[in-house]
């Protein structure tokens, strides 16, 4: 069929957001097989849980999912500055207030922001001997008041709060040990 005639198919892609996220994806489920997690993405609907994190334990002879989840939201972004020592990124205050207004009976949703180049065209670098997605993820567990009416947050993440496999692994464990404490 020629270039453009009737019935040729028009190529439109998704939205620069939606690029984002798949990128954001992409690091978090690179992270997670490299620390040997099981990691579930989404759900049916969106109530605030992008995904979570299962360590895996054998029990017998079997490899099956501990029971100590690790829930994180996720956000990518391009609007992220340094700031003595601190990434600073304004949160949508909806979502900030649904992060710290969790109980301390309930699974740890962790903040996962993924820091993107400003230039789109270094997000993602492919060549035969490798495939660089840029720039990083950071971690952070959100406390506080609800800030209520306003439309974001700033927060400030440390600089060290990088999320590795091993980090992630730090944190499920520290998850594992709150949760057992509280039920002493």
């Amino acid at each position: 069929m020629g270039r453009g005639g009737a019935g040729a198919l028009q190529v439109v892609s998704i939205t620069i957001q939606h690029t984002q996220e798949c990128l954001c994806s992409a690091h978090i489920q690179a992270l997670a097989g490299v620390a040997g997690v099981n990691l579930a993405l989404g759900h049916c609907h969106d109530y605030g849980v992008d995904g979570q994190f299962d360590p895996v334990v054998i029990r017998g002879r079997r490899r099956i999912t501990s029971g100590f989840p690790l829930q994180f939201q996720a956000k990518a972004t391009t609007r992220w500055s340094m700031d003595e020592g601190h990434v600073v990124y304004d949160l949508e205050a909806k979502t900030f207030d649904d992060m710290v207004t969790r109980t301390d009976d309930e699974c740890t949703l962790l903040l996962v922001l993924l820091c993107l180049p400003k230039e789109q065209g270094d997000w993602h670098a492919t060549a035969s001997h490798s495939t660089v997605l840029k720039n990083c993820c950071y971690w952070h567990v959100l406390r506080g008041e609800p800030c209520g009416g306003d439309t974001t947050k700033r927060i400030r993440i440390p600089e060290g709060q990088v999320l590795t496999p091993q980090s992630l692994l730090e944190l499920m464990e520290a998850e594992k040990l709150r949760r057992m404490q509280s039920w002493r």
